[in-house]
């Protein structure tokens, strides 16, 4: 479902070099996670993006390079209107992998 979102025209008629650096969606389950979860009401919906996201990146639970940022200012970006505590967890774990430096 995530995946399957269509990006805006404007982002589809840029270099296809968005593609590749992951500007046309998620580009990994824990981006996935992070895009799905933002605004999540309640524990079930919230279960069931970690399911699609699952699905459309069975392989991809890993993250090469961390993103530029914090994990702080990651959660208070994805977090701020999230009321499922258990979205607010899968955000949180999301960030700290993404944003965390070895």
């Amino acid at each position: 479902m995530l995946s399957r979102i269509r990006p805006p025209l404007s982002l589809l008629l840029l270099s296809p070099a968005l593609a590749a650096a992951g500007l046309t969606g998620p580009s990994n389950y824990w981006e996935c996670v992070l895009y799905g979860m933002e605004d999540v009401k309640n524990d079930q919906v919230a279960r069931e993006i970690m399911k699609i996201c699952l699905a459309d990146f069975p392989d991809d639970l890993s993250v090469e390079e961390p993103l530029e940022g914090t994990p702080t200012e990651c959660i208070l970006k994805y977090g701020e209107d999230v009321s499922s505590a258990f979205a607010a967890q899968q955000i949180q774990t999301a960030c700290n992998v993404l944003y965390s430096r070895p």
